[in-house]
């Protein structure tokens, strides 16, 4: 019997040891191991997100910017080489020998027509002589004369024209590159306004935990000329080059949401404005061959219909500055709007820093908005009939870009933020799966120790 009452308690001692050993010793080491080891998981998984965003954000950029030269050739921005001749592509156009001849081809037809109606006006004229004198033939003749000068002088005004636009074209190119301190691209533009808070110099990483940037520097104020992005600015620097981009920055402090915003918008704005210019190139060309048949009718209805013409030629002409401008100056403020320097919403208030970020991102959409409206404002004020028809035939091309825009903008948005989503969940379904395990050790060590004590009241039970 004492033989048993020992061995019972020997049990009971060397369970409450195994116990006590599980509880408090060896639980809180493997919790904090098991924590240790999510923290570097969810920090290893958050950094790989981060860099598979950036560089897709990198190839984002690189499309605008090539969608970018494109608009610049057909806008007049950029220069085309023709028979190893530099010129700008619609001087180009003009000066073809096919589009020459048939020019000189139909001016002979539209001197003969002119020829025409002057003999029709003045026999015309001399019928109503006797009745009323509204046409004296002196007029019909000085119509005819006019209609003459004006065959020499139209392709003197198209070459006019053309110098005229390519001058403004480029001094206000030259103006808004001197006030970004730089010739620089969009994407570049677009690239270094959403890494305000990701230099290497003045920030610390963002944490995969909390999502927070830890010790930087409040006192900043970035700026997309500052010493550390200005390289990049200038052509120093590539930002297509990601070994040279992850030494200057970091991949997680990227506002992601704002730069895909930003660029899937002028992708497609830049896509549309081309299109635009393509189709203001052919009008142009068309308005050119046929303008020697509006000149005809000068004799004819004293100039009412060519007036038309001139009045629908120049502002097709200037049609263009509205989308140059308005983009040019857009680009000047996205760097303001996406640095902390505008602040929409006060910081003092509950979820400032999302709602200024909302804010923020529906600015810039809008402003993207307004400049590929703004290829009518120009038409508006020139020839307000020749906008409102092209209002109407662009009425398709909005609603495409529309839906392509915004469908793109929400997948960006959600792989912004899903990357942010997965790591949580992550880091819950492995702080879950921790605390279940310590659960199941505890548990096993209380049900050891109380199977222990059981079979000792059993045995002392059997013993009495």
């Amino acid at each position: 019997m004492e033989w048993i009452i020992l061995e019972n308690s020997f049990v009971d001692i060397l369970s409450q040891i195994f116990y006590t050993l599980l509880s408090d010793v060896f639980a809180p080491i493997l919790k904090e191991i098991l924590n240790l080891y999510m923290e570097y998981v969810l920090t290893v998984f958050f950094s790989i997100w981060c860099e598979f965003l950036l560089g897709i954000f990198n190839v984002l950029c690189g499309l605008v910017d090539f969608v970018e030269n494109i608009f610049n050739v057909f806008a007049g921005i950029s220069t085309v080489e023709v028979h190893n001749k530099t010129t700008y592509l619609l001087d180009a156009f003009f000066q073809m020998e096919e589009v020459t001849r048939a020019f000189t081809l139909i001016t002979v037809l539209a001197v003969g027509i002119s020829f025409l109606f002057t003999i029709f006006k003045t026999a015309k004229s001399i019928s109503d002589m006797a009745l009323e004198d509204k046409n004296p033939i002196s007029k019909v003749l000085g119509d005819g004369m006019r209609a003459a000068i004006t065959f020499m002088l139209i392709p003197f005004l198209c070459i006019f024209l053309l110098q005229a636009a390519s001058i403004v074209t480029n001094q206000a190119v030259a103006s808004f590159n001197a006030a970004q301190h730089g010739e620089s691209s969009i994407g570049t533009i677009i690239f270094l306004s959403a890494s305000l808070d990701a230099d290497k110099e003045t920030t610390k990483p963002r944490s995969g935990l909390t999502g927070l940037m830890e010790g930087a520097d409040t006192d900043r104020s970035p700026s997309i000329d500052d010493t550390i992005r200005e390289p990049y600015l200038v052509g120093t620097k590539n930002y297509r080059d990601l070994l040279e981009v992850k030494k200057d920055f970091y991949a997680a402090n990227f506002h992601y949401v704002q730069g895909f915003a930003s660029a899937i918008l002028l992708l497609f704005i830049l896509a549309g404005a081309s299109l635009i210019f393509i189709r203001r190139l052919f009008e142009l060309l068309l308005l050119y061959l046929v303008s020697p048949l509006f000149v005809s009718t000068i004799p004819l209805d004293d100039g009412v219909l060519f007036s038309k013409w001139r009045e629908l030629f120049v502002a097709k002409f200037f049609s263009g500055f509205g989308v140059i401008f308005s983009m040019r100056y857009y680009l000047l403020l996205v760097p303001s709007i996406a640095s902390k320097r505008l602040c929409l919403y006060p910081a003092n208030l509950p979820n400032a820093v999302i709602i200024n970020t909302v804010l923020k991102l529906f600015l810039i959409i809008g402003g993207a908005w307004a400049v590929y409206k703004s290829q009518h404002l120009m038409m508006q004020i020139l020839n307000p009939e020749a906008a409102m028809a092209d209002e109407q035939a662009g009425a398709l091309i909005q609603g495409i870009i529309v839906g392509s825009a915004s469908t793109a903008a929400s997948m960006a948005m959600s792989a912004a933020s899903g990357g942010t989503t997965t790591a949580l969940g992550a880091m819950g379904s492995l702080g879950g799966g921790a605390g279940g395990s310590l659960g199941k050790l505890a548990s096993a060590a209380g049900e050891l120790g109380g199977g222990s004590k059981n079979s000792d009241e059993n045995q002392r039970f059997t013993g009495k």
